[in-house]
């Protein structure tokens, strides 16, 4: 079965790449919803949309620390 290593080595490099653009997707979607007021977040439909793609992204992040702790930085696991 060790044809299968590299395969696994891609895959894992794709994920750790893939998480890498979810939390900046999210940082960033956050950012944009922390310079609006709750009224706007609430009442503007690009604002309700963004904020639940960040916590679709959110949930997606979560999700994938918990299965993989190792993708986290050395930072985030404190």
């Amino acid at each position: 079965m060790e044809q299968y290593v590299a395969l696994i080595g891609v895959i894992l490099e794709k994920l750790e790449q893939t998480y890498k653009d979810l939390k900046f997707n999210y940082d960033g979607m956050d950012a944009v919803l922390r310079q609006h007021s709750p009224e706007e977040k609430a009442n503007t439909p690009e604002l309700i949309t963004i904020g639940e793609l960040r916590d679709i992204y959110g949930e997606l992040i979560t999700r994938l620390e918990a299965r993989m702790p190792g993708l986290k930085e050395p930072d985030e696991r404190a």
